[in-house]
């Protein structure tokens, strides 16, 4: 199981986020919602280990890890950031391995397991990244997150800067590596349709705090509490 406890965080002397609690099942997959600037992508970089906290903790499987990047993704922390993050002068090939070794495992395995699970790749495996089209760079940003065999993939507004027709593919994509490898999930973003259709809840944000938990069909007839939060 995977829980933030009374995150508080930001950067310098500012506050973005603060005492914020969620947690996340094992093969569970949760959105985090709310409007743009309400602290979502901070609270991505405050699990990841990617900014320091201020105060709290994250745990997995009830241990506290470590606040540092590298102890959290050997602990089975997975992130996907904002804007994909790939190195755009290394191959397809090269991203996958580096990140597999860099996490103790097999290079050739991963490289072959991953291109096996998302075939829109193979025919890139070669490519230097930096060439690679908006969605093709977000499923090789995952394909990397995932070389680290993770626990949980914390994804940060995947959709961004994505075609319509690739957020239907990653969609499934998403919920076949769900099914697949009980991989858990906590995804921040803000569409809500695509939200909805691969998770089972959703934490709403608002102004660096929770305002709501809710199941998702609770959500989805609550249309007042969806324009009031997300503009929708």
């Amino acid at each position: 199981m995977f829980n933030i406890t009374n995150a508080t965080g930001g950067y310098g002397k500012t506050t973005i986020i603060q005492d914020i609690d969620i947690q996340v099942q094992p093969g569970e997959v949760v959105a985090l919602l709310g409007r743009n600037g309400v602290g979502k992508s901070t609270l991505m970089k405050y699990a990841a280990g990617h900014i320091p906290p201020m105060g709290g903790s994250v745990c997995m499987d009830g241990q506290a890890v470590a606040a540092n990047p590298t102890q959290r993704a050997k602990s089975g922390i997975g992130y996907v950031p904002q804007g994909r993050f790939v190195f755009p002068r290394m191959s397809v090939v090269e991203n996958i391995a580096v990140a597999a070794s860099a996490n103790g495992y097999p290079l050739q395995e991963s490289v072959d397991e991953l291109l096996s699970f998302f075939p829109m790749l193979k025919p890139k495996a070669h490519d230097l990244a930096g060439g690679l089209s908006g969605g093709q760079q977000q499923v090789l940003a995952l394909a990397r997150a995932l070389a680290i065999r993770p626990k949980i993939l914390l994804l940060d507004e995947p959709t961004e800067g994505v075609q319509p027709s690739i957020i239907d593919e990653m969609a499934g994509i998403l919920k076949q590596i769900n099914q697949d490898w009980q991989i858990s999930m906590l995804v921040a973003e803000q569409d809500l349709d695509f939200c909805l259709s691969i998770s089972s809840r959703a934490y709403i944000m608002e102004k660096g705090q929770i305002r709501r938990a809710l199941e998702n069909e609770a959500l989805k007839e609550d249309k007042v509490l969806q324009q009031e939060l997300l503009g929708v």
